[in-house]
């Protein structure tokens, strides 16, 4: 870290003060100073501080912003040198990743690292030195990474603040603790992501294996046939109004465990979660019934009571487009609008993937006018689903 005006051997609250990051008349005055001095310890510079002081406020925990992404954050022009590519194409690559402003970029900046800019420029060296891919795939691929590894982020900063900071907080513990805290769950990421290599490499695989089961005919690409199906909660939306924060959270953790849980163990695939709805794919009809039905069960049935919710869902089997991790076209559509028309505890099912599947017991359920559907669509209902 290169030293600033403010730096020596001792810096005064009269500094820290003047930096905008202390205040003598704040109740909290000696717990700040104890962690300023323990910043400078470890080697931030004031205007490091005060340039995290600019952004959401300095506080325990944006200590260590700066170990985070660890600087310095380079201009536009500056990253553009580095990675070789043309201001345009940057611009694009930092959307599509979707990058913004730190608390201590460079005022009107983005602010890349150099790390970052040499990601962008492999990147795009992917389509330019092999010419596999175009400009436009690779931007479709920066965008699946981005939300991808945004969710990962956004999930074990979740379980900080609710497993670490907030008993912290409530305890009324002060500001240097909780800091500490932090730089040693920041120390984590260090090689975090090459020990996920291994398991990258063992989902692609299993991606390829999905999609030789999945594939129609050898030459179509985009379309393959799946099973998919939706699983939501009947009166999630009353019960959720009458949960405090906390229960609304153990809730969703448990359900969104239990939903990956049961779809892995079924042989099949959660594809995505949307509120207290789970959306999952299948290569066979039988994994999708049985992922359906392990996520249906467990739930109160007796209907009574203003802490119920039951479960209900569908599942349509066909053709349908693949793209980034999702899936397309009016099967998926079909599966949702099947969902919408089960009563709770109800699992409605297509004819094409009740005749596609051997393992299970279905029952007629009339025919369904549905939106988008011209025609009424037959449908059965599952009774019961063999072992595998």
């Amino acid at each position: 870290m290169s030293p600033g005006p403010y730096d020596r051997c001792v810096l005064t609250p009269d500094d820290f003060e003047a930096a905008g990051v202390y205040d003598p008349a704040s109740p909290n005055a000696s717990s700040r100073l104890e962690l300023l001095n323990w910043l400078v310890e470890q080697g931030f510079t004031i205007e490091q501080m005060a340039a995290t002081r600019r952004g959401q406020g300095l506080d325990a925990l944006s200590g260590g912003d700066i170990l985070i992404v660890p600087g310095p954050l380079r201009t536009r022009a500056e990253a553009v040198e580095r990675s070789g590519l043309s201001p345009d194409r940057l611009d694009a690559y930092a959307t599509a990743f979707g990058l913004t402003p730190l608390g201590f970029s460079p005022p009107g900046e983005i602010g890349i690292t150099d790390a970052e800019a040499d990601v962008f420029a492999s990147m795009g060296a992917i389509g330019d030195a092999t010419g596999l891919f175009s400009e436009a795939e690779v931007l479709s691929l920066l965008r699946v990474l981005g939300s991808s590894l945004g969710r990962i982020a956004d999930t074990a900063l979740s379980l900080f603040l609710t497993d670490v900071e907030s008993p912290h907080r409530q305890s009324g513990g002060a500001e240097l603790p909780l800091t500490k805290k932090v730089f040693e769950a920041v120390s984590l990421l260090d090689g975090f992501m090459p020990t996920l290599d291994p398991m990258f490499r063992r989902l692609l695989l299993q991606a390829i294996e999905r999609t030789r089961r999945a594939t129609i005919g050898p030459v179509e690409r985009l379309q393959y046939r799946y099973a998919v199906g939706f699983v939501d909660l009947v009166g999630f939306t009353a019960i959720s109004g009458l949960m405090s924060s906390t229960e609304l959270s153990s809730f969703l953790r448990d359900f969104e465990g239990r939903a990956y849980d049961a779809v892995n163990t079924a042989g099949a695939r959660v594809v995505k979660l949307i509120g207290d709805e789970v959306m999952f794919v299948a290569t066979n009809a039988d994994a999708a019934c049985r992922a359906a039905e392990a996520l249906m069960s467990g739930f109160d049935s007796d209907g009574e009571g203003s802490g119920v919710v039951l479960p209900r869902g569908g599942i349509a089997f066909g053709e349908m487009l693949v793209r980034g991790g999702d899936y397309y076209g009016s099967v998926v559509n079909l599966a949702a609008r099947l969902t919408d028309q089960a009563v709770p505890g109800e699992l409605l099912v297509t004819e094409e993937l009740a005749d596609a599947a051997t393992r299970c017991t279905f029952e007629p359920a009339g025919r369904r006018v549905m939106k988008g559907f011209a025609e009424p669509v037959p449908v059965r209902s599952l009774v019961s689903t063999a072992p595998n």
